[in-house]
């Protein structure tokens, strides 16, 4: 596998959970690091953790003309990493269809943003990862356009495998990962609920960001995986 040293990483949505943690594993193999995110608060946060040789920027990932202007700036991108997504409650379809749009904007037409702009700026050793959750094999009740929008980046990213070709686009599949996202969207129960959560799983525990930031160096890394959805969940497909 290939060396991130001296590379340009770009991690849209990288001021928590599974991007810093990419944002952070890259920048100690020696990648010059980029990270977006939609909190000013979260970036200076972030830009604190990783130093001085990273650069922060505050970004949209839905926002198409935020997103071409970001790429616009930089000479040469290497890998691109997309984690932004978010759950939207649509039990039997009760919201009006503007109230779950932001939930196909955010991570399928960001996904679509992010590589449309970066792929511009890449190499023949390019990649771009995606990320989507492992409700697009087992639906998650009360979140069906959430659930399709993971279903829908998987479908998009073995396109543009094709499309894109010989830049590499592959997903990420997460499970149950510690992370902020998941704290605000389990509420004051999240404690108790991740504890069950891990005791059901065959590892007997949820992820650590760490542990999905590994994955994705892997597939920044490995020249030979291309269209790929890699699952890491710690076995729950298996049990769930």
């Amino acid at each position: 596998m290939v060396s991130l040293a001296h590379k340009t990483v770009v991690v849209l949505g990288g001021t928590s959970g599974i991007g810093l943690a990419t944002a952070k594993a890259a920048q100690a193999e020696g990648a010059r690091v980029i990270v977006t995110g939609r909190s000013r608060e979260r970036l200076a946060a972030a830009q604190t953790e990783l130093g001085g040789r990273a650069r922060t920027v505050a970004l949209d990932v839905a926002d198409e003309a935020g997103t071409r202007a970001l790429f616009q700036e930089i000479d040469r991108v290497d890998h691109v990493f997309i984690t932004a997504g978010n759950v939207a409650l649509d039990a039997r379809l009760a919201p009006d269809s503007a109230a779950l749009r932001p939930a196909m904007d955010v991570r399928f037409w960001g996904a679509f943003n992010a590589a449309k702009y970066g792929a511009a700026k890449m190499n023949e050793g390019g990649s771009i990862t995606f990320m989507s959750g492992t409700t697009a094999r087992r639906p998650l009740r009360g979140a069906a356009v959430s659930t399709a929008s993971c279903g829908a980046v998987e479908a998009f990213a073995r396109a543009l495998a094709i499309d894109l070709a010989p830049i590499r686009v592959n997903t990420l599949q997460p499970g149950y990962v510690d992370t902020p996202m998941l704290d605000e969207l389990l509420g004051e129960a999240h404690a108790a609920i991740k504890t069950e959560a891990g005791a059901r799983l065959p590892v007997r525990r949820i992820g650590r960001p760490e542990e999905l930031a590994d994955a994705v160096l892997f597939l920044m890394k490995n020249g030979y995986v291309n269209g790929i959805t890699l699952t890491v969940d710690g076995g729950g497909l298996l049990v769930g």
